[in-house]
């Protein structure tokens, strides 16, 4: 539930907590999937969070605190880019519609590390090649047209399996968080 706007806008820093232990992760979620340094990703959504404390009061209300958030995060995102000329991660349109159809919610009901935990599990279900696949992609942070050259591939092909790999882990994930097997 989201903490009272009146409440955040008297500068009451226990519902401002709540509003961090509610939204931190989404925010996160959506730099992370923006930016290759996540360390980086992690820092700008902190600075996320002192900007809405300090702009809480200018907030009408108009749109919905995970919007304007997102709002500030892209803000903060933007100016990261520009100073460091940081390269944004490429093709990434379905993950962050995966960030922001779902994740958003379970982060209120699930804490991290579990969700963390069960993401692993679903990547375990992933071997041979696909696996390799997700690990140069995401861990190491290989662009798709070097992977795509690497392996021989052809760039669509490759963002296809892409696509279809994330869509999968996102299932896994929600039938875990939902309490079903997958």
């Amino acid at each position: 539930m989201e903490p009272d706007l009146k409440r955040l806008r008297s500068g009451d820093l226990d519902a401002f907590e709540d509003l961090v232990r509610l939204h931190e992760g989404a925010v996160r979620a959506f730099l992370r999937s923006r930016i290759r340094d996540w360390a980086s990703a992690d820092d700008l959504a902190q600075d996320v969070f002192v900007t809405a404390f300090q702009k809480i009061r200018s907030f009408r209300g108009d749109s919905s605190i995970p919007t304007w958030l997102r709002g500030i995060a892209m803000n903060h995102l933007r100016n990261f880019v520009r100073k460091r000329r940081e390269e944004c991660i490429g093709g990434s349109e379905e993950l962050q519609a995966f960030v922001e159809s779902g994740f958003e919610s379970w982060t209120a009901e699930v804490s991290e590390p579990e969700t963390l935990h069960l993401l692993r599990e679903c990547l375990e279900k992933i071997d041979g090649p696909a696996r390799r696949l997700l690990h140069e992609r995401y861990a190491e942070g290989r662009t798709v047209r070097e992977l795509a050259e690497k392996h021989d591939r052809g760039y669509s092909a490759l963002t296809m399996q892409l696509h279809r790999l994330r869509e999968a882990m996102a299932e896994c994930v929600k039938l875990k968080l939902e309490g079903g097997a997958s």
